[in-house]
């Protein structure tokens, strides 16, 4: 792939591969199969099929090598159909574009070829197309080329169908005569002479009424789900849909397309700084789309176009050469507001630099895949509920694929209602939210939010505050130390940090690997096994918390000395190994006249738990090493590059220690009281937080306090706050409430102020673990507390004091928990 692949987008493929793995014995037993991948819009399906698709074909790690796999992309549409094309295209590094063949009416072929991914879709298979006839110089219809094709190779040939959902008709007429073209792949057609295809592949954010047909068609059906969450997580999509309607003292429509225009430029304010600092160029332009209402015999919409771009004018300035543009069924330019609109194709709104402002009535419905479009304010009425929120979630996706590390304001998508009350607002927040969309974003009312930046006379307390440490519980998925070692290294010299590290890297871990055979050579069993003479116990690994960790069950197995068996355990090696990390010890190390021995060496040393452990403990202390030596160096990198750094230290089998980084802007709901002193602050120098009767008894009394500079509530969840890890087995987030920033002899100190009822379940266990994190980070801080109230009485628990931190840090209850505050409080 040239794009690197999110955890979830990987894990999905883990799990297709297997599941077709599965799948294929069954079809070698003549039962029809289908792996259905359910996954929310905007998870990066095509990117999925694609990873999916070179690594059946090419293989990967412990997936073995198909040179057989045909692979048949189906849709309903065209434009979708080149859309697919396009993009996987662009993100395969294996598939190249002579391996892409867009079916068309003179394609005559007896079989599809191995290793080429065909795309057709539904539109070409009616009865009037050229596909379906014989004659005229066709000898194969395309219904006998894939039933060809299906016959000679029925474990290789893969049915992916796009959009699943599609083209599933269920009436008892569909299900009885007219079935739908998508189902004659499923159920088959004796019409077409066409047997149901053995493996189909579907793809949907929505599948449930795919997953019905195969239930009729009874196909065993092997379902691989993507969570949600875990897609909001990698930053592929927006965290969230701002909605704004008209109040009731509001003039309706103008007054928000108004507001609407103000939303966009702001995006483009805080695109440009973040592409500034990052070395974007150009950086993200964000695009309005205007909804207009449906047009009468005379007019083209009844929207007053003209009034539309003088609102609009009043907020850009004077729109330049094609920044406006329409995507009405008319193909001509259309004159208003003393500009001419252009006509634009939805699928190519995305690509196109100069549009700035998009009208549109409904046809943004197939094709529409922008994620610069971060604004949309509709003229409709509430009537079109289900339509908006349909165009509404094609606009989630992230512009750079990523969430912006230090923008909080820019994982949002604005949608402007003017026609809409409370019960249509309703309406669309239930369609927004149905799981049914394929959407997991959360819907929040512009209403209820406000905006704060950081406080201008705080830039000092900010420089304090990104050097305090933190750490990540993310669900980044672990990885054996090799990997993280080479991918770092790799990294390293790639951005001109260490020239040298990559070279030495791989080094580091052949010398280690060679070390450990030349030991295990002195083991006659080992030389046995070796030379081929003995049965091989094959043990099976796996990640685990970043360690790799031998299953339990091992399977023995006879291997004879050919060159097939040998390089499918060679090929294993990668999946303990990684990074090509078997290739390049074969290299360094075989022999010329017999170079299979070393293949089967290196399987037969990963099989040995000892050197596996060796290999993984030494890369691992090299890790450590070039974190600590260039640690510096990557801190001074664009946040974006950072990110890819920090990224390899959780991959790791224990947390590490990072820095915060403070958002420019964030957006979250309004709560009163208005406090002064917060780093992030509205126009007013206010921030609103409705604090419980604890948490305001003590950041009062800090205000009093001598040297107070600001405060900083620190938010449970958001990837900027302060998160302190606790408990047993895999580390659990926890959140202190609020950091104090006090000048004290011309320096700031931080403070960590933890007002948290003793009384609830996990106080104990938390206590425990902000006194582990003081002794580890205390340096970097003031005070740590822990604190309780006691009739009006604050009480603390000094975690920077060595001796309290020491017996806190062995608290085992709620009883010996308040014996604490007893003694020390």
């Amino acid at each position: 792939m040239r794009i690197e692949p999110k955890d979830f987008q990987d894990n999905a493929v883990l799990r297709l591969t297997e599941e077709i793995e599965s799948a294929r014995r069954e079809i070698e037993r003549g039962r029809p199969q289908a792996v259905v991948l359910s996954s929310p819009t905007g998870s990066g399906k095509t990117v999925i099929m694609t990873l999916l698709m070179e690594r059946l074909w090419a293989g990967h790690e412990s997936i073995a090598a198909d040179p057989n796999a045909i692979f048949l992309w189906i849709s309903d549409s065209p434009e979708l159909n080149i859309q697919s094309k396009e993009k996987i295209e662009a993100a395969s590094d294996i598939f190249s574009s002579s391996r892409l063949v867009v079916i068309d009416n003179d394609f005559n072929r007896e079989r599809l070829s191995p290793g080429f991914i065909y795309f057709l879709n539904t539109q070409k298979l009616g009865v009037s197309s050229l596909l379906t006839k014989p004659g005229d110089g066709r000898t194969w219809t395309i219904w006998q080329t894939i039933e060809n094709t299906s016959k000679a190779s029925p474990a290789h040939f893969n049915l992916i169908v796009d959009e699943a959902h599609r083209g599933m008709g269920l009436s008892a007429k569909a299900e009885s005569t007219a079935r739908t073209l998508v189902q004659r792949f499923i159920k088959g057609a004796p019409e077409m002479a066409l047997s149901p295809v053995p493996l189909v592949i579907g793809m949907s954010a929505t599948p449930a009424r795919f997953n019905k047909v195969l239930e009729g068609a009874q196909r065993i059906t092997r379902p691989v789900d993507v969570s949600p969450e875990d897609v909001r997580e990698s930053g592929l999509i927006k965290d969230r849909i701002i909605l704004d309607i008209a109040e009731d003292d509001q003039p309706v429509d103008w007054t928000l397309l108004r507001d609407a225009a103000q939303r966009t430029l702001l995006y483009a304010k805080e695109w440009k700084r973040y592409g500034k600092t990052q070395g974007i160029v150009p950086a993200v332009e964000p695009i309005l789309v205007v909804q207009v209402e449906d047009g009468t015999k005379t007019e083209r919409t009844r929207t007053d176009l003209a009034k539309a771009v003088d609102v609009l004018e009043k907020v850009y300035g004077r729109f330049g050469e094609g920044e406006l543009a329409h995507c009405f069924q008319e193909e001509e330019e259309i004159a208003a507001g003393g500009y001419n609109i252009r006509k634009i194709d939805a699928s190519k709104i995305q690509s196109d630099a100069a549009v700035r402002v998009v009208f549109f009535k409904m046809a943004l419905t197939t094709g529409w895949d922008c994620p610069r479009a971060e604004v949309m304010m509709s003229f409709r009425r509430a009537a079109d509920h289900t339509l908006i929120a349909q165009l509404v979630g094609r606009m989630v996706r992230t512009p750079l694929a990523r969430r912006i590390e230090d923008d909080e304001f820019l994982g949002s998508v604005a949608l402007f209602l003017p026609h809409y009350d409370e019960a249509g607002l309703k309406a669309i927040v239930e369609k927004l939210e149905d799981p049914d969309t394929g959407s997991p974003v959360k819907v929040e009312r512009k209403a209820d939010l406000a905006l704060y930046e950081r406080a201008k006379d705080k830039t000092d307390l900010f420089d304090v505050l990104a050097k305090v440490p933190t750490y990540v519980l993310d669900n980044t998925r672990r990885q054996a130390n090799t990997r993280r070692l080479l991918s770092l290294a790799r990294k390293l010299t790639m951005d001109g940090v260490d020239a040298e590290a990559w070279g030495e890297a791989k080094t580091l871990a052949v010398e280690t690997l060679k070390a450990a055979a030349s030991r295990l050579r002195k083991n006659p069993d080992f030389a046995a096994k070796v030379s081929g003479k003995a049965t091989i116990n094959v043990k099976e690994f796996k990640v685990e918390f970043g360690e790799l960790r031998e299953l339990k069950e091992t399977r023995t197995i006879a291997v004879e000395v050919t060159p097939e068996n040998i390089d499918d355990l060679f090929t294993r090696c990668e999946t303990i190994l990684g990074e090509g990390l078997k290739d390049e010890y074969w290299r360094r190390v075989h022999d010329h006249d017999e170079p299979e021995l070393a293949k089967l060496e290196l399987f037969c040393v990963l099989q040995d738990p000892a050197s596996v452990r060796s290999v993984q403990e030494e890369c691992g202390k090299r890790i450590d090493t070039l974190f600590d030596h260039y640690g510096d160096k990557i801190e001074e990198m664009a946040s974006s590059r950072r990110e890819q750094y920090a990224r390899i230290r959780r991959q790791g089998a224990d947390p590490k220690a990072e820095t915060i980084r403070a958002p420019e802007m964030i957006e979250v709901h309004k709560e009163a009281p208005a406090w002064d002193g917060h780093l992030l602050a509205d126009a007013a120098g206010k921030f609103g937080w409705k604090a419980n009767t604890w948490e305001e008894l003590v950041l009062r009394e800090e205000m009093k306090g001598k040297g107070f500079a600001g405060w900083l509530r620190n938010m449970p969840k958001k990837h900027w706050a302060l998160c302190v890890p606790y408990g047993q087995g895999p580390a659990k987030p926890m959140y202190p409430d609020m950091m104090v920033f006090r000048r004290e002899s011309n320096k700031v100190k931080v403070d960590i102020l933890d007002p948290h009822d003793d009384s609830r379940a996990d106080a104990a266990e938390k206590a425990a673990g902000l006194a582990d994190f003081a002794r580890k980070h205390g340096a970097a801080f003031g005070r740590i507390e822990i604190i309780r109230v006691v009739n009006g009485k604050i009480e603390r628990l000094r975690l920077h004091q060595e001796s309290i931190r020491d017996k806190v840090v062995k608290v085992t209850d709620l009883k010996h928990l308040a014996e604490l505050y007893a003694q020390h409080g």
